[in-house]
């Protein structure tokens, strides 16, 4: 029994250890930096022959035209310097049609390259969101992340939503000049040494290593305050949030002075981190602010050398300011070249920031393990060209059909008294699940809630489950869903039940946004449903039966759109009541309640019980209330130590 605990142990036990591991990382621009962003440019490029694709390439194309509409706009002073003090007119004229041209010219293209840059950001945006989201939303993925803490993934909304957001943002502000910089710096590299020698691009290129080392010790702490800073924004918006969603609890706990005490620790220790950013920038803004200036000194000194040493005696005056304005925007742009990329290493580390706390997220995801229960259809597509392991998720049980769809699972049966209800009518029950030996263990922590449990879970006898609070109850229909792993023994699905026979009902009801036909049919999809969407009618009869007519008068329809949030405006019990009106609009033969009428009346709640016993449901209840026992036929009683009792009920009694 030992070996067989220790081999189905949930890997969740080593969270306190994974974490450790991650307080002791320090993210920089390394090694482990590039090999998280090119997994993520791999999302941005999924082929050669896509609208990612042309846009990219229209956009070097753009930033190409740009550095030679600038090249002409800079010659245009040595051209007005060659015309003015010979007077001649003619001549300015042409030069000053010229110049109008050339800067309208710049400016339909750095509006342009502003504009694809956009259209870029947006695709990327999308890519990436969309493929995490495909990870994020697969299974109990969304829950073993927020709930369970597994690896210790801090503020998962933030990473997806925000640091999203920025990294597309500015990677395609900065893409277009990373690529045509090195091409930049060529030409002018070459403009510079015909001017003015070797020393000229010597002097240039010393002066932007030296920055370059000088930056780089600089910005290497700044990735990593970065990456701290925003998880710590993180955790002062989720307080906010914690706050906004349990707003009417905590007024009633005159809790206004503990959480204004908690909400300014947060906020402090984040501005604490902000400080510590804000001082390192202080010595980063400084080099990359002397650099710039230093730089137009330089060019003139470059400029400076070869006239001294005689090289442009022959010139006439106006000639040599015409040289000089020339030499100088060439020198000037070239280290402008280069101040420009020290001025990017800000960007640089809040791209590398963005791009740890992206691929911690997109690895953690990747590694979870696929959930058996409820396969979904996309789980047979390939999700990822470089992983093999997930382009297909073998169904052992043939728990679905090939070409299910995920709505599927809860859509309403029309016929309750199919095939299997028919079995169900001549006295053959069905087995849905089979607990063999299971052992019931929290994920991160060791303390055995219920052991040895052996529960069959069959049609037409209905359960029962009591306890004390923290026995377990609620822990054994996690386990039933497959949100749990078992710490011993086995749980079994049987074919014969599919996934949208089995409906769960929690304490507390999750209300999307959405319309209130949304809200009954929910988790369908309004648009993918196989029965016809707008029998109102029957709609309206389940929320008369649920005590619910008055939300429908109250919208004044069932697809109005409205701006509330569906939990502010509703009370328990009204949301209770609307998890029942789904529960007989889906109309399952399972139906696993976890104390679903705690906040109704016993006389509600008795209609709700008899309704699902018309439907021909099978109930798995968990509760406390006397008056529930006369709808069930056994009771599981959980002592709060790992032991458990079994007996059966009297249901007329």
């Amino acid at each position: 029994m030992e070996s067989e605990s220790e081999l189905q142990s949930p890997p969740e036990v080593n969270i306190k250890s994974r974490k450790d591991s991650q307080d002791a990382k320090k993210y920089r621009c390394d090694f482990l930096f590039l090999k998280r962003f090119l997994r993520i440019l791999g999302l941005f490029f999924p082929g050669c022959f896509t609208p990612h694709t042309a846009l990219f390439l229209l956009l070097l194309i753009v930033a190409v035209g740009e550095q030679i509409a600038v090249y002409y706009v800079g010659l245009i002073p040595s051209e007005f310097y060659s015309v003015l003090p010979v007077k001649n007119f003619d001549g300015f004229m042409e030069v000053l049609w010229q110049s109008l041209l050339y800067i309208i010219l710049i400016a339909v293209n750095k509006s342009a390259r502003q504009y694809i840059s956009s259209l870029l950001y947006i695709r990327w945006r999308e890519a990436l969101t969309a493929y995490i989201h495909k990870y994020y939303f697969r299974n109990f993925t969304y829950y073993q992340l927020n709930v369970l803490r597994v690896d210790s993934i801090d503020n998962p909304d933030q990473r997806i939503t925000q640091d999203v957001e920025r990294l597309c943002n500015q990677f395609s502000q900065i893409i277009s000049l990373f690529l045509i910089s090195p091409f930049t710096v060529a030409f002018y590299t070459y403009n510079c040494y015909v001017n003015s020698g070797w020393i000229g691009p010597v002097s240039i290129y010393l002066f932007f290593i030296i920055g370059t080392v000088i930056n780089k010790f600089v910005m290497s702490p700044v990735v990593n305050l970065t990456f701290c800073q925003q998880r710590k924004e993180g955790a002062f918006r989720f307080k906010h949030m914690q706050i906004r969603s349990n707003a009417e609890s905590a007024a009633f706990y005159v809790a206004g002075d503990v959480e204004r005490a908690k909400t300014n620790h947060t906020l402090f220790t984040l501005l604490d981190t902000q400080l510590n950013v804000a001082n390192w920038e202080f010595w980063l803004h400084i080099a990359v602010n002397m650099f710039d200036y230093l730089g137009s000194i330089l060019s003139y000194v470059v400029i400076a050398v070869p006239i001294f040493a005689g090289a442009y005696d022959n010139l006439t005056s106006d000639e040599l300011y015409s040289l000089i304005s020339q030499n100088s925007f060439v020198s000037m742009y070239l280290i402008f070249c280069f101040s420009q990329l020290i001025d990017l290493s800000n960007q640089i580390s809040d791209i590398a920031a963005y791009s740890h706390r992206i691929g911690e997220l997109i690895e953690s995801l990747k590694s979870l393990p696929v959930n058996d229960y409820y396969p979904d259809k996309e789980d047979n597509e390939k999700i990822d060209p470089d992983d093999s392991k997930l382009v297909a998720i073998r169904d052992t049980q043939k728990l679905v059909e090939e070409e299910a769809d995920i709505s599927s699972r809860m859509s309403p049966r029309g016929d309750i008294n199919g095939v299997d209800s028919q079995s169900i009518a001549s006295g053959e029950s069905l087995m849905a699940f089979q607990l063999d030996q299971v052992a019931i263990c929290p994920p991160d922590k060791e303390e055995v809630l219920v052991k040895d449990l052996n529960l069959e879970i069959t049609s037409s006898r209905n359960l029962m489950i009591t306890g004390a609070t923290g026995s377990g109850k609620t822990s054994i229909l996690r386990v039933l869903h497959g949100m749990w792993p078992t710490a011993a023994g086995s749980v079994d699905r049987y074919p014969t039940v599919q996934p949208k026979d089995v409906m769960f009902l929690p304490q507390k009801p999750f209300l999307s946004d959405g319309t209130l036909r949304e809200q009954i049919m929910y988790p369908a999809k309004v648009s993918s449903t196989s029965q016809p969407i707008d029998d109102d009618d029957k709609l309206l009869d389940i929320l008369a039966r649920v005590g619910l007519l008055k939300l429908y008068n109250r919208i004044g329809g069932f697809d109005v759109s409205v701006e509330w949030n569906w939990s502010d405006v509703m009370t328990p019990g009204e949301m209770q009541c609307l998890s029942f009106a789904r529960l007989f609009y889906a109309r399952p033969k399972f139906a696993i309640l976890d104390e679903a009428t705690s906040a109704l009346t016993i006389t509600h709640e008795d209609a709700m019980y008899r309704h699902c016993s018309n439907l021909n449901m099978t109930i798995v209840s968990v509760g406390h209330r006397e008056t529930l026992r006369k709808f069930h036929d056994c009771v599981l009683h959980l002592d709060g130590k790992g032991g458990w009792t079994m007996r059966s009920l009297n249901s007329h009694n």
